[in-house]
C-alpha cells in the first residue's frame, strides 16, 4: 500500500511498509513523512508545514534523549496529537466529516 506524498510538489510517494533496521527503521525521515500526512488527515485545519515543524522538533528531542529508539516514531505522534489538541485544534475523526 502507497500514501501519497503532497510534499515537494505532490510528486513524492511514501512506502507504507519500510524494511525494519536493528532501531526499528532503515528511514526514520519516512517514517516521520507518514506521520505527517497521517496527522493531516486527522488534523485538516493545520497546515503540513507546521505539522512537518512539529514532528520533526518533538522527533529530535526526543531522539537527543532515549536510550531505545524502537518506538520514537509512535510516540512523536503521540506528543504531536497532544501539542494540537492542548492549543485547540479541532480533531477530525474517520466519517465524522461535516458538509
Amino acid at each position: 500500500m502507497r500514501l501519497e506524498s503532497t510534499r515537494y510538489g505532490g510528486e513524492g510517494r511514501t512506502l507504507m511498509n519500510e524494511p525494519i533496521g536493528t532501531d526499528g527503521l532503515v528511514d526514520t525521515e519516512t517514517a516521520l513523512l507518514r506521520e505527517v500526512e497521517l496527522l493531516a488527515q486527522r488534523f485538516p485545519d493545520v497546515d503540513r508545514e507546521t505539522l512537518d515543524r512539529y514532528v520533526h522538533e518533538i522527533y529530535a528531542e526526543l531522539s537527543d534523549h532515549a536510550a531505545v529508539k524502537a518506538h520514537l516514531v509512535a510516540i512523536t505522534e503521540a506528543q504531536v496529537t497532544e501539542r494540537l489538541l492542548a492549543e485547540g485544534q479541532r480533531l477530525q475523526v474517520r466519517g465524522s466529516e461535516q458538509p
